[in-house]
């Protein structure tokens, strides 16, 4: 967690001063503009779609769909969803989906990852070993328990 706490520092600092090396980019509808595989270490605005396969090393940030392929910061959508395959940071959204999401927190309506993490939801989904779950229903497939109702530990808390 200590990676998760430098990172966090890291993306705040770059999204509220925008100085240095940072950089910003936004998206307006699925490759347009053309940052279709473009990186950005900065701020990424989706107004109100952001779509990349590239990554972003700070904050992502839209109205309805955040879905760069890899965010190391801040993954935050108003009112939609948080999509990519892999989140080292916090995603915040309705819905959110990412592949992997190490040393990550998830919150959210329903949260779903494939490895790691926490998560805070009402309907939260692991496909492996989430660190922990608070929410209605959760589901964790290699945790202590399967299926559990309002929370989950992942047997990784146990290691």
């Amino acid at each position: 967690m200590k990676k998760f706490g430098k990172w966090m520092c890291a993306a705040l600092l770059a999204a509220a001063t925008g100085a240095g090396a940072a950089e910003m980019d936004y998206g307006v509808w699925t490759d347009s503009p053309e940052i279709a595989s473009a990186s950005v270490n900065g701020v990424r605005w989706g107004l109100p779609l952001a779509v990349s396969s590239g990554k972003v090393d700070g904050a992502e940030l839209s109205i309805l769909y955040s879905g760069t392929r890899e965010v190391t910061g801040i993954k935050y959508s108003l009112l939609g969803v948080n999509n990519g395959e892999k989140l080292e940071g916090v995603s915040v959204g309705l819905f959110n989906n990412s592949g992997a999401t190490v040393d990550s927190i998830q919150l959210g309506l329903v949260n779903n990852s494939g490895k790691g993490g926490i998560q805070l939801g009402l309907v939260n989904n692991n496909d492996d070993d989430a660190l922990f779950q608070l929410g209605l229903v959760n589901f964790n497939k290699n945790g202590c328990l399967p299926v559990m109702l309002f929370f989950n530990i992942g047997s990784q808390a146990f290691e």
